[in-house]
């Protein structure tokens, strides 16, 4: 049996040579990005209230802003090993983040504190050179309140 398309497929000359299509490149995210798409991702999970992200590939370094759901500096802790656990779960997957440094807000317009985390204190861990324990003072000593706080 033959099934006649006459027309239906067919476009006319001066119409085709009449309609263009631009094709913009569409940029893919680098892995280093990625990865920070996945933190973000996981911050929002723990409902960490994220104020700004920036991965910075040159540097292969993260800024983290956010503001504390704690209300008393000795209490975030616990958010800071929330955010730094995360961080180095990411690091454990391949990201190559060498540091994260984190500004820590009690509000959106007042900053509370400061911390950072590197992966070569989890390399350390992963290595067995440190214990989880140890793993956790390293970040938490690296707490300072902000000045104006």
């Amino acid at each position: 049996m033959v099934v006649g398309t006459a027309g239906c497929a067919q476009e006319s000359e001066t119409e085709a040579s009449t309609q263009s299509t631009t094709t913009l490149p569409t940029k893919t995210p680098s892995p280093f990005v990625e990865q920070a798409d996945e933190f973000r991702s996981f911050l929002q999970q723990e409902e960490i209230s994220i104020v700004e992200l920036l991965p910075q590939p040159p540097a292969n370094a993260v800024e983290l802003t956010y503001v504390s759901n704690e209300d008393q500096y000795e209490e975030v802790g616990g958010e800071i090993g929330t955010i730094a656990g995360g961080f180095f779960n990411r690091v454990a997957n391949g990201w190559e983040a060498e540091r994260l440094n984190a500004i820590v807000m009690d509000s959106p317009e007042s900053r509370f504190g400061t911390w950072h985390a590197k992966s070569s204190w989890f390399a350390d861990y992963q290595d067995g050179e440190i214990s989880a324990n140890e793993l956790s003072l390293k970040v938490l000593d690296t707490l300072s309140r902000a000045e104006d706080a």
